[in-house]
């Protein structure tokens, strides 16, 4: 007799609804009885900042209720906060409320402050008295500072023998994408070795055989991709390339190398190109290697300069101004002066501009820096000062490489991570920093771990 009653009453009104609604005016409104959706939802309370301005969304397929862009790190909920809820045009017949702090479920009158300290499950009925909908309704509050930089170490014993030279490169290998460790050992006999690992992994790393390389004289921290093929130049002026990574020769007709810069890529208004310091007569030139394996220089425009790093320099390919370019950074000059400058080269890598003021000592002069692009800045990372001692330093550019400053708060390595320079450094697709050995003086043997980092924002999800 009770649901008779019930659905008697709502039917009534349902019908004094329609009637008042359908007057000369001519205009009817079609109103459930059985829609239990909540169509908004905001919370209140003037004692914690922010809260009012939060955009809550609500998704009616998985009857959750809660606000996308996270509140400030730190946030504290201590107080009751005041909701409002509104509802689709048929309005609700009874609002309960489980605060998932208390455990207590209680109906609510639509004034009492609620307890979102922790979830709260909301459960509307309809105007029918049986049409039900449960919600559950939270506040995210960031649990880490957004823009600080998490670090751990990923790996340790990555290849268990000493290694006194190393370099890590991404690489397609066997149609994946690899991480190829190529490594001296400390032990001279042994000359090189190559080792890889998924890029999903790095942690578990296969050896690989090598052809065609010398027992020593590889400059490993220069090796470069270019056209899909590996590069490598050696302290005798010879180039060596490897379309697998495994098996390698001699690049013929090439000039003397001095030093791999780096690989200006292709874009719209040019084709990709490697460039390299040439010595020809006794001076260091600039030169570019284009894709049909064609060498330029001039003579005229592409002496190195004084000052300019030719060895232990960092790099790195990158965009702007719809052009792209090369950065070199640090290391040492033709006369074994650490420098603590920055250049750039565009179009066939044969013109170098400073990027840095000459009288300007934005960052400690250092060799075996890291470089990268990254959140929108360059990072320039760790080395070894000009009296040996190891660095772990990050200095910021937002200028494209022309100022940098130190950064000393957020963004900075951890405690437990040694100071170090040479260290191969890789920017994975998931906005991952990975730092792959390095030594903590030029003799020291190379330290035989990955450590990875990530500035905590990058890998909030969209």
């Amino acid at each position: 007799m009770k649901n008779k009653i019930i659905l008697f009453v709502t039917g009534a009104a349902f019908f004094l609804l329609s009637s008042c609604l359908n007057s000369d005016d001519n205009i009817t409104t079609t109103v459930s009885l059985s829609d239990a959706q909540i169509s908004s939802f905001s919370l209140a309370n003037d004692s914690i900042d922010g809260i009012g301005d939060v955009v809550f969304t609500i998704d009616q397929l998985e009857n959750q209720i809660f606000n996308r862009d996270s509140m400030p790190f730190g946030t504290e909920i201590n107080e009751l906060l005041v909701m409002t809820l509104s509802y689709s045009a048929g309005g609700v017949y009874n609002v309960d409320l489980t605060p998932e702090a208390t455990g207590e479920t209680y109906q609510w009158n639509g004034t009492d402050s609620v307890d979102f300290s922790k979830p709260v499950k909301i459960t509307v009925t309809a105007y029918d008295g049986m049409t039900t909908k449960n919600y559950l309704a939270q506040i995210n509050i960031h649990a880490v500072v957004p823009d600080s930089m998490q670090w751990n170490l990923y790996a340790e014993q990555v290849t268990g023998t000493a290694m006194k030279d190393q370099q890590v490169i991404p690489f397609r290998y066997n149609g994946t994408e690899n991480y190829f460790m190529y490594t001296q050992s400390s032990a001279s006999a042994n000359g090189y070795q190559l080792y890889y690992s998924s890029i999903d992994d790095a942690k578990n790393w296969s050896e690989l055989s090598l052809t065609g390389l010398p027992e020593s004289g590889l400059i490993l921290s220069q090796i470069t991709e270019f056209r899909d093929e590996l590069y490598v130049p050696a302290t005798n002026g010879l180039l060596y390339t490897s379309t697998d990574g495994r098996n390698w020769v001699v690049v013929e007709n090439a000039p003397y190398v001095t030093a791999l810069l780096g690989v200006v890529n292709a874009d719209l208004n040019q084709s990709a190109v490697l460039a390299t310091i040439i010595t020809q007569e006794g001076s260091l030139y600039f030169a570019g290697m284009n894709e049909s394996e064609e060498w330029i220089s001039d003579p005229e425009r592409s002496l190195v300069p004084v000052g300019f790093p030719v060895s232990g320099f960092a790099h790195v390919s990158y965009n702007a101004m719809y052009y792209e370019r090369l950065m070199v950074a640090g290391r040492q000059d033709r006369d074994g002066n650490y420098l603590n400058t920055a250049w750039d080269t565009m179009g066939d890598a044969t013109s170098w501009i400073l990027l840095t003021d000459e009288k300007a000592d934005y960052f400690e002069k250092r060799s075996g820096a890291m470089l990268a692009a990254y959140d929108d800045m360059f990072f320039l990372m760790g080395g070894l000062d000009a009296s040996g001692q190891a660095l772990k330093d990050i200095y910021l550019s937002n200028s494209d490489g022309v100022t940098w400053a130190l950064s000393d708060t957020l963004v900075v390595m951890p405690p437990a991570y040694t100071a170090r320079g040479y260290s191969s450094l890789v920017v994975d697709q998931d906005h991952f920093m990975l730092i792959f050995g390095g030594k903590t003086s030029d003799q020291s043997d190379v330290l035989d771990e990955i450590w990875k980092g990530r500035i905590n924002r990058l890998g909030f999800a969209e």
